[in-house]
C-alpha cells in the first residue's frame, strides 16, 4: 500500500503569537475550515451521509488486497461502519461496528460454512468478548465499546465537518503549527470523554483538514483457526496470537483458555504508539467537500487505505443499517 497523501512532517514550531502576545483564535481557524468544506449553511444542513468503497488493509505478512467497505451516519447519534475483518481463501468475515444512540453496534458475520470454526478478535476496550464475564463486567465492556465507537466516529467526522456532535462533545484549543515541504498547518488540540486526545492538522492555504494524530496502545490481534487448516500468519507488528483450534469440544475449551491467557500476557507488553488518520482527495458532493481517501498508519507503518467510490448526502438511510443485534 502506498500512501498518496503528502507526508506531513510534524516539525513543531513556536506557538503563533499575535500582536498582543495571544495565540491565534481557534474559532476562526475552525470557521475557515468549515467554510472550505462547504460553508456553515451547507454543513449545518448535513444530516445523513452514506458511502461505499474499497478498503485495502495490510495483513500480518505484509500482503494486502481490496475488500468492500461501507459506512453511514445519521446525525447526531447514529453511525455504522462495515468492513472485512479477514479473508479465509475466498470467504470474507465482516464486522459491522458503531452505535445507535446509547446502544453499541458490534456484529461479526461469520460464514455459514464455518460455524464455530474460525474467530477473529481485534483487541480493544473490554478485551476478548468470548471470555466469561459477570453482569458488571458486561456493562463496563459495553460502556467502553460505546465510547470507543463514538471516538472512532469523531475521528472520521473531524475530516468531514470539523465539528463534534451533541452525543459526544469535543473541546478544541490551539496547539501551534507544523510544517512540511508543501507548506504549514495549524494544529488544533482536541479532547473528549474517555481520555480522547488528538491533534488535528489543518492546511493554512486550503484550510482543509490534512491529518489527525493520537497516541494509544498498539493493537492486539488474536486469531484462531481449526486444526488441519492453513497455519495462521505471523503475528502482526505490536503483538498477536495465532492458535489452531482443535476439532473436539474439550480441545476447543483448552485452546480458548490458553488463548485468553496468551492475550493477557501479550496485552501487558503492548507499547503506546502514534496513530494517524489522513484525509485526502476532497471532492464536491452536493456543495460539500468530502475526503474520498482515508488512510491510517500505526507507529509509522501504513495499516489501511479506504477509497470511497459512492457518497450520498442527506438521502434516506435504511434503519436496518443501524441495528444493534
Amino acid at each position: 500500500m502506498k500512501r498518496k497523501c503528502s507526508c506531513l512532517v510534524v516539525a513543531m514550531l513556536a506557538l503563533g503569537v499575535g500582536l498582543r502576545g495571544q495565540a491565534p483564535d481557534v474559532g476562526k481557524i475552525l470557521g475557515a475550515a468549515r467554510a472550505a468544506l462547504g460553508g456553515e449553511k451547507k454543513l449545518s444542513s448535513l444530516k445523513t451521509l452514506a458511502a461505499t468503497g474499497q478498503s485495502v488493509r495490510v495483513t500480518a505478512d505484509g500482503s494486502s488486497a481490496p475488500t468492500d467497505f461501507e459506512m453511514a451516519f445519521e446525525l447526531p447519534d447514529k453511525f455504522m461502519k462495515k468492513d472485512v475483518m479477514a479473508m479465509m481463501g475466498n470467504v470474507a468475515i465482516t464486522r459491522t461496528s458503531g452505535f445507535n444512540g446509547d446502544a453499541v453496534i458490534n456484529v461479526i458475520d461469520q460464514p455459514p460454512a464455518m460455524p464455530g470454526m474460525i474467530r477473529i478478535v481485534r483487541g480493544g476496550p473490554g478485551g476478548d468478548p468470548n471470555a466469561p464475564q459477570t453482569p458488571e463486567q458486561q456493562a463496563e465492556n459495553r460502556k467502553n465499546m460505546l465510547i470507543a465507537a463514538k471516538q472512532d466516529f469523531s475521528r472520521l467526522l473531524l475530516g468531514f465537518i470539523v465539528s463534534s456532535f451533541i452525543t459526544y462533545p469535543l473541546e478544541f484549543s490551539y496547539g501551534g503549527q507544523a510544517e512540511s515541504p508543501d507548506g504549514r498547518a495549524d494544529i488544533i488540540d482536541v479532547k473528549g470523554e474517555g481520555g480522547f486526545a488528538a491533534r488535528l492538522f489543518i492546511d493554512q492555504k486550503t484550510h482543509l483538514p490534512l491529518m489527525l494524530s493520537w497516541m494509544a496502545r498498539e493493537p492486539l490481534v488474536i486469531q484462531r483457526t481449526f486444526t488441519g487448516g492453513k497455519p495462521g500468519a505471523a503475528p502482526p507488528a505490536g503483538g498477536g496470537i495465532s492458535h489452531a483450534q482443535a476439532a473436539t469440544s474439550d480441545e476447543r475449551d483448552k485452546m480458548m483458555k490458553q488463548a485468553q491467557e496468551d492475550a493477557r500476557q501479550a496485552e501487558a507488553k503492548l507499547r503506546v504508539v502514534e496513530y494517524r488518520l489522513y484525509y485526502g482527495d476532497y471532492r464536491d458532493v452536493d456543495g460539500v467537500k468530502v475526503p474520498f481517501q482515508l488512510q491510517r498508519s500505526i507507529d509509522g507503518k501504513p495499516s489501511e487505505e479506504v477509497t470511497l467510490e459512492k457518497v450520498k448526502i442527506n438521502g434516506k438511510i435504511d434503519p436496518n443499517k443501524f441495528q444493534t443485534r
